[in-house]
């Protein structure tokens, strides 16, 4: 049986961003005064401007943000003003204090993603063409019912489907390869390798030092990490000795010297 968008998009985001810490523990979103959300965007820019929900897990309680319902209220709001977006498993800020810029917002790469594929998708469909347009299930969930209250969507009676407002998909049809040519323009460089190391070596500590591929695939996502990034930090950990692979387990384990039992 084929998964329906608002279950599928759900269980992603349980599997991923929510689950982590940083947009956990809301049903519904909650009204945010603007003072808090200029706080959250400082304490954002004092880390980069993007953060994992590990990290977040491990700066914002100590920021004054421990209310997880309200740091979920914060971003879905930062998102929809199109101040942030969800990238690589990240939250990151633009603009302000930030800088950057943003090409094309989320909700715009995912109308022309539809309207592109006759303005309509299927969740099969969204997990080839999505990400080829630049946007994330995760971000997509988080617009999804602002989209679907402002009938810019509407969903098959099955949920397995959405369709893209007539007008909407006239707009945005043809656009598909301009924003797949283009990415976000962010002030802030990606995490240097003894950054993403470091952050990398933390997130292992508290899981108990080793992973099997089928858990690394499953949570480094979640946690920020991307395996392109990853593949050249965790090669150069296993030839110093730092970690080591158990071909039988299929499993990576970080030496004791750095994690500690």
């Amino acid at each position: 049986m084929s998964a329906d968008w608002l279950g599928r998009a759900g269980r992603l985001v349980a599997a991923g961003f929510f689950s982590a810490g940083l947009l956990a523990g809301a049903t519904q979103a909650q009204a945010v005064p603007s003072e808090r959300i200029e706080a959250f965007v400082a304490v954002m820019a004092e880390h980069g401007c993007r953060m994992s929900p590990f990290r977040a897990d491990e700066v914002m309680p100590g920021a004054g943000f421990d209310d997880k319902a309200e740091t979920k209220a914060i971003t879905e709001q930062l998102i929809t003003e199109e101040r942030a977006r969800i990238l690589d498993g990240q939250l990151v800020v633009f603009g302000g204090v930030c800088g950057g810029k943003l090409d094309y917002s989320g909700r715009e790469r995912f109308f022309a993603a539809i309207a592109d594929n006759n303005c309509v998708m299927t969740i099969d469909e969204a997990k080839l063409l999505l990400p080829r347009v630049g946007v994330e299930m995760t971000e997509v969930q988080l617009l999804m019912d602002k989209m679907l209250r402002m009938a810019e969507i509407r969903l098959s009676s099955d949920e397995t489907a959405v369709f893209l407002e007539e007008g909407l998909c006239q707009k945005f049809m043809g656009l598909s390869p301009q924003m797949m040519a283009s990415t976000p323009e962010t002030a802030v460089e990606p995490r240097s390798a003894d950054v993403l190391r470091a952050d990398f070596i933390a997130y292992m500590q508290g899981v108990g030092c080793s992973l099997t591929r089928t858990e690394a695939d499953r949570q480094l996502p979640a946690a920020g990490f991307t395996t392109k990034e990853l593949r050249p930090v965790i090669g150069a950990m296993l030839q110093a000795g730092e970690a080591e692979m158990n071909v039988a387990q299929d499993s990576l384990t970080i030496s004791e010297e750095l994690c500690p039992r």
